[in-house]
């Protein structure tokens, strides 16, 4: 049975690599629940990147990083009184954690992962989501989950459709739900796996 499954799909042995690497564009969710009084909507594009050793078996130890920015809507800041139109939303996310990718043996599979997530925000001053109290950036640290489906035309090249939940918070604020500036990233990317 192994022997059909690897003809089937053209790939002469099983592969377990010790690095891997890649990068992503994808759409983002977040979850700020008061984020649309001051910006243009909830959803935005997203670019991201990883690098991953692996640590034991199929387990890696992985580095992510990712990108997330907004203009401001149409109106005026109901504390500050200024222009909405000149605030800017600026997100990045560093994540470290585990990955559990399978050893590579046929063309289409998936992966899971789950770690910590550390989020620098930065906005326009006067022009905040947050209270006025609040700086105009703000760091804060959460988690992440992550699920991905790849296909590999080649055996160490793959294109991946990633879904990542990330949770967490700024400026003394919770990480959960409607407070959390993490939220739902849907993104399409390409991963190689050089040795």
């Amino acid at each position: 049975m192994p022997h059909f499954v690897f003809s089937q799909f053209n790939i002469a042995k099983v592969i377990q690599p010790n690095f891997m690497l890649g990068g992503s564009a994808s759409q983002f969710r977040i979850s700020l629940a008061d984020f649309e009084n001051v910006y243009d909507g909830r959803w935005g594009p997203s670019y991201g990147g990883f690098a991953g050793v692996r640590v034991f078996s199929a387990h890696y130890a992985v580095l992510k990083y990712g990108t997330f920015q907004r203009d401001g809507k149409t109106g005026t800041h109901e504390s500050s009184g200024l222009d909405l139109k000149n605030a800017h939303w600026d997100e990045k996310w560093y994540s470290v954690g585990l990955r559990i990718h399978p050893p590579i043996a046929t063309k289409v599979q998936s992966y899971y992962g789950f770690g910590l997530s550390f989020f620098d925000v930065s906005e326009v001053e006067g022009l905040s989501v947050f209270d006025s109290n609040s700086r105009n950036s703000g760091l804060g640290s959460g988690f992440y989950m992550e699920l991905g489906l790849e296909y590999f035309p080649i055996s160490r090249v793959a294109t991946f459709f990633e879904m990542q939940i990330a949770s967490g918070g700024v400026h003394g604020k919770t990480g959960f739900e409607a407070m959390s500036v993490g939220g739902f990233r849907f993104a399409l990317g390409i991963s190689i796996y050089p040795f």
